[in-house]
């Protein structure tokens, strides 16, 4: 994920909402992300455009970003 950061950074906000802090529980039931290892894609509108479970192909999770932003440009 931190390369996912790095390379993206500029472009999309990485937000990272801990299952073990009480203060993430908003933000988690907001997105309906309530097991671990769980991953979305949320636009400006707080619409979730893809969702991720498990371990976490940074491949695949490149090329949908490379290809989401290009599409939104």
């Amino acid at each position: 994920m931190d390369g996912l950061a790095e390379q993206f950074g500029e472009r999309v906000d990485f937000i990272k909402l801990d299952i073990d802090k009480s203060e993430t529980l908003p933000a988690r039931q907001r997105f309906n992300m309530v097991q671990r290892s769980q991953y979305a894609l949320v636009d400006a509108e707080g619409n979730i455009i893809q969702r991720w479970f498990g371990f976490l192909d940074q491949d695949e999770v490149e090329r949908f970003l490379s290809d989401y932003l290009a599409k939104s440009e």
